[in-house]
Order: structure tokens, then sequence, then C-alpha cells
């Protein structure tokens, strides 16, 4: 009997598992590569990277850990951090300069010694299926400067906001930048209405210097459903199916909070969500509510 799973689609890349498939694992190394370089456009093309263990553990039991979606190093040791979220949380601006805190002070680390010296630039870089400010624009990038001159105080932490929603582009010729391109690809694979053929031939049809169309070929070709085992089309049906439960859910709070006010939606959705055996800590991400309000639902 043919395996339920057998298809030939295209993963979507803002799935949690699919996202770090894509960009998180030794064999897509050039893709994340390519996609730090294009959005970074360093004067020397990252060549060479090394992930590291994403999860952050704290030396005092008081403090916050983090467990972060792709973490990695550079041949200079510069680290990288990418995040992609697809809810709305709250506090995200400070969760992300908590982030960029945490590895410099993991980096200002080696055992049991401390030394400035050791601390090389670190970026945040987040992607975001939602908007967080009242006049947003695709990306913001953010040092830190001298109020008055505007002038850079440092460049060891830098943080790269990325609002998805504000990229309206309806083809890879209407985006201006290179890293607007990829985006727009990873928009269009979300959609399940294009194959890889299609997207490729769009790549093709342009005049992005040829390394960029590999870059673009290279991150198509990871996310080819045809190409994964069965074990781990498994697990990205199971992620998938977790991603479109909490994506209605969110729908649903947005209409719910508008006819109901805000605090009874949050209530109504986390109750919703419990309800289909989501996870409490993904829950309380979602509405904002606490573990312990979502525990007595």
């Amino acid at each position: 009997m043919e395996s339920r799973f057998k298809r030939n689609g295209i993963l979507n890349p803002f799935v949690d598992w699919s996202f770090k498939y894509l960009f998180g694992t030794e064999q897509s190394k050039p893709n994340l590569m390519g996609f730090l370089n294009l959005l970074l456009m360093p004067q020397s093309p990252i060549v060479e990277i090394e992930y590291l263990n994403s999860e952050s553990l704290p030396e005092e039991k008081s403090i916050k850990g983090c467990v972060f979606d792709i973490l990695c190093k550079d041949r200079n040791g510069e680290r990288y951090l990418i995040e992609m979220q697809n809810n709305q949380v709250g506090n995200i601006v400070e969760r992300i300069v908590y982030y960029g805190c945490r590895l410099i002070d993991q980096m200002g680390r080696r055992g049991r010694e401390w030394n400035y010296g050791y601390i090389k630039r670190v970026y945040v870089i987040c992607l975001m299926n939602f908007t967080y400010e009242e006049s947003p624009k695709l990306r913001r990038d953010i040092q830190l400067c001298d109020i008055e001159n505007n002038q850079q105080f440092s460049d060891k932490l830098n943080i790269i906001m990325l609002q998805l929603p504000c990229l309206k582009a309806q083809s890879l010729e209407e985006c201006n930048e290179y890293y607007q391109k990829l985006l727009f690809l990873l928009q269009q694979m979300t959609t399940g209405m294009r194959t890889i053929e299609e997207l490729k031939a769009e790549v093709a049809a342009t005049d992005l210097p040829q390394e960029t169309k590999e870059v673009f070929y290279q991150v198509l070709d990871t996310a080819d459903e045809a190409s994964l085992s069965e074990k781990e089309r498994i697990r990205y049906e199971s992620n998938l199916k977790a991603y479109r439960d909490t994506m209605s859910c969110i729908k649903f709070a947005e209409t719910k909070g508008e006819a109901r006010g805000e605090a009874k939606s949050k209530l109504e959705i986390a109750r919703s969500m419990k309800n289909k055996g989501l996870d409490c800590a993904l829950i309380a991400e979602c509405t904002g509510l606490s573990v312990e309000e979502i525990g007595g639902l």
C-alpha cells in the first residue's frame, strides 16, 4: 500500500521543523551561509560556519535560559542567532535583546575565566510572520549608538528585525534587494500554490548573479518533500499539523478579540488550543497567559 506521505510537494519553511531542516543542519549549511551573506553583505563572505548548542543555560538557576532556533559561529568567532516567530508574542523586543545579551555573556566566559577580549560580534536575526510596531517596515537594523550624534558606540550587538508581512512583492523582479528575493521565495513556498520547478524557472529568468541563483536553487532543492525520508516526513507532517492548528487558533483569537474583548478572547483561545493538545508553553507564548492560568482551564 502506498504511503500517505508519498507526494511531490514543497516544505512550508515557516513550520518550526522545516525551518531548521532548511537552514539548521549540516547538509543545509550552504543555505544558511547564503542567507547570511545576502542579508548582511559582509566585506568578506561567510564561507564556513559551525553550529552551536542551541540551548543557552545560565550560570544561576534564577536566570532564565534560552532555547534558540538556529545558533552558529563563523571562523572569526562571530555568532549568528536566527529566530523564526510565527506568532505575536509579548515583549518581542525585550526578548530579542535578552537573547543577544545572553550570547555575549556566554562568549566572554571560558570555563571559570571571564575576559572582555573574548567578545566578538553577535547578530540576532528575527524573522516574524507579524508586525510588532504601529508603523512597520520590512527590515530594521539596530546597534548601540550615541543618541546625540547617532554615531556608532559599539558593533558587538547587532539586531535585525524582519517583519515579513511588509514584503508586498508579487514577483522576484519587484524585490529590490537580494535578501528580499530570498524572503519572497520563502513566502511563496508557504502558499502551496507553486511548485519547485515554477519557482526555479522564475529564478532562472532573472538577471541575478549565478552564485546568487545557486543559493536559491539550493534552498528550493532542500525544500523538496520528495527527498525526505519516511521518518522525516512523519516529523514534518506532525509539525505542520501543529503549525496549522496554531495559525487557526490565532485567527480565531483575532476574530473573537474584536467581538468580545481581548481578555475573554485569550481565555477562549487558550482553552481551544489546550483541547487540541498543544503544549502549555506554546499556548502561553501565543496568548500572553501564564502556564498556571492555562493549566487551570
